[in-house]
This record gives structure tokens, C-alpha cells and sequence, in this order.
């Protein structure tokens, strides 16, 4: 899967990296469970902009399969 995540003001990629099965496992996140997103959004992308220190209100992501 391929992350990018962009500024909500000029929509200009920020920052973009590959969300391996491997990271997945690290977080005990299945792909095909239903909540997903929400484990998605709330472990990985939070550590991701807190480790760039990113806020989140001003940006949004795209994650493709």
C-alpha cells in the first residue's frame, strides 16, 4: 500500500511511503478486518504525523492499495 499525505491549502504532497505487511503486523493490524481505517488512522497515521510533527487538521492522506 502506498501512503501519501498532503497540505490541505495547496494540496502539495508532503510526504509519501510504502505501508508494508510488515508495518501492519507491527501495529496487529489486519487489512481485511472492518475497522481497518479507524486502526489505520488512529495507530499509524497518528504516530506518522507525530513523529513529522504534522497536523493533522491542516492535511489529509490518500492510501492506495
Amino acid at each position: 500500500m502506498q501512503l501519501k499525505i498532503y497540505n490541505n491549502k495547496t494540496n502539495k504532497l508532503i510526504f509519501k511511503t510504502k505501508i508494508t505487511k510488515q508495518i501492519l503486523n507491527n501495529y496487529s493490524i489486519n487489512i481485511n478486518s472492518n475497522n481497518f481505517s479507524e486502526l489505520f488512522e488512529t495507530e499509524i497515521l497518528n504516530d506518522i504525523f507525530t513523529q513529522l510533527n504534522i497536523q493533522s487538521n491542516n492535511h489529509y492522506y490518500s492510501l492506495t492499495k
